[in-house]
């Protein structure tokens, strides 16, 4: 059975890594004739997201909704009328915190099978931890929990492991076009791109970025450091010297591709959509090896904290062509694996359907 399933995200607004993880996840059920549309709301009243734009261009129904609170009745009303349009074998599947509370109200009101993606945990400061223990007591009252990597689902008895999902099909990396933007960052043919894309935040190893731009321009003459992202260590990330600030993107593969490598220092991470779409654009990544980087098969991985070697890796993955065609070799065929769309959709059916 082929039940309808309607993925309602709550998130800030930006086009981080849980909004283009949805997005992957609707069009591959589409694609595998699942009725899945998605309800997002974001927080942000005044500045216009990207993303449901992104959702309808893949042919996924998109309602919208704003709410900057936790307690939003009008929401969980809407929540609640969008789902029983989907009749009553509708799955509720939720993502971010904001929608898990309001799910499990319409859920309620409902009886529809509720299901919760954990995409991951940021833990920097007691704020976090009574966040992530408010979370936990909410999800013991799910149907359905699932994680998008092993280290997310620690603590969860239960809780189902199912792989964000990328079609690399869409991606393709024209040489013309890397080079007009690199052109556009003001680089010439000569430089090497080294690019860090993601939240400006201690858990992405934002802070870290002075000390890899030290090291890189004292191995690489050629060394280009670019930064994309947003988020609350940007300040200073910006006082930065030598550095190409591109702020938050809408296009992330785009940017991507444009890169010679991608470097992700982050302290923790679930399974990072940047890891799949460089995969996909055929960019090799090296970071520490935190969540789904240490073995997934799509980065280079040193020692955790390290930045020197992470730097030094990622200046040999740039000179040495026959290590970053192995590198490259690995992660394109670890796309090609758990990371599938078919299987994707099949397993989170599976769960939908109380099979798994």
């Amino acid at each position: 059975m082929t039940r309808p399933v309607l993925h309602a995200l709550a998130w800030p607004g930006g086009l981080g890594g849980a909004a283009r993880s949805v997005e992957e996840t609707c069009a591959a059920q589409l694609r595998n004739g699942v009725t899945a549309e998605a309800w997002l709301c974001t927080a942000n009243r005044l500045t216009p997201s990207p993303v449901p734009e992104r959702f309808a261009a893949r042919g996924v129904p998109v309602h919208r909704w704003t709410a900057d609170t936790f307690l939003a009745p009008r929401a969980v009303r809407d929540l609640t009328r969008r789902l029983r349009a989907l009749g009553p074998d509708a799955v509720l599947h939720t993502h971010g915190e904001r929608a898990l509370l309001w799910g499990l109200a319409a859920a309620g009101l409902t009886g529809a099978r509720h299901v919760h993606t954990m995409h991951g945990w940021i833990r920097n400061t007691m704020a976090d931890r009574r966040r992530e223990e408010r979370a936990r007591s909410l999800l013991a009252r799910v149907d359905a929990v699932v994680a998008v990597h092993d280290v997310v689902a620690e603590g969860f008895a239960g809780a189902h492991v199912v792989p964000n999902t990328l079609d690399a099909r869409r991606f393709s990396r024209s040489a013309g076009d890397r080079e007009r933007t690199r052109r556009h960052w003001g680089l010439g043919t000569t430089d090497r791109v080294y690019l860090f894309l993601g939240r400006l935040a201690a858990e992405k190893g934002a802070d870290r970025l002075a000390v890899i731009q030290a090291r890189l321009q004292t191995v690489s003459a050629a060394g280009r450091l670019v930064v994309a992202g947003s988020g609350p260590l940007g300040p200073g990330v910006e006082a930065m010297t030598d550095v190409r600030m591109l702020g938050e993107r809408a296009d992330p593969a785009a940017v991507l591709a444009a890169a010679d490598v991608v470097l992700m220092p982050s302290r923790s991470e679930g399974l990072p959509m940047t890891a799949l779409e460089a995969a996909a654009v055929q960019v090799p990544l090296v970071g520490f090896p935190v969540g789904g980087l240490a073995d997934s098969g799509l980065a280079l991985t040193v020692p955790d904290g390290d930045v020197d070697r992470l730097v030094d890796a990622a200046v040999r993955l740039v000179r040495d062509d026959a290590l970053r065609a192995r590198a490259l070799d690995q992660s394109t065929s670890a796309l090609a694996g758990p990371f599938a769309p078919a299987r994707h959709a099949a397993a989170l059916s599976d769960i939908y359907d109380g099979r798994a």
